[in-house]
C-alpha cells in the first residue's frame, strides 16, 4: 500500500525504516529518515498511525520478554 503518493513510499518501506530507526518518533522525522520530506501533508496521520504501531509492538516485545 503506498503511504506516501508524493515521495512514492509504501508501508513497507516504511515500517523498515520505523524498525531500523528508533529515534524516529514524528511523521517529520519518519520522512527524514527516509530521506525526504513530507508535500501535501495527507500521509502525515497515516505515519503517526504506524509509529504509534511499532511502539505500541516495541513495548509489547520489551514486556514479554522481561516476564521471562
Amino acid at each position: 500500500m503506498i503511504v506516501c503518493v508524493c515521495n512514492a513510499k509504501n508501508c513497507r518501506t516504511v515500517r523498515e525504516v520505523l524498525a531500523n530507526a528508533p529515534h524516529v518518533d514524528t511523521p517529520a522525522a519518519a520522512h527524514r529518515a527516509m530521506g525526504c520530506k513530507p508535500q501535501c501533508g495527507r500521509c502525515l496521520p497515516t505515519l503517526a498511525g504506524m509509529i504509534e504501531e511499532v511502539r505500541n509492538e516495541t513495548a509489547m516485545a520489551t514486556a514479554l520478554a522481561a516476564a521471562d
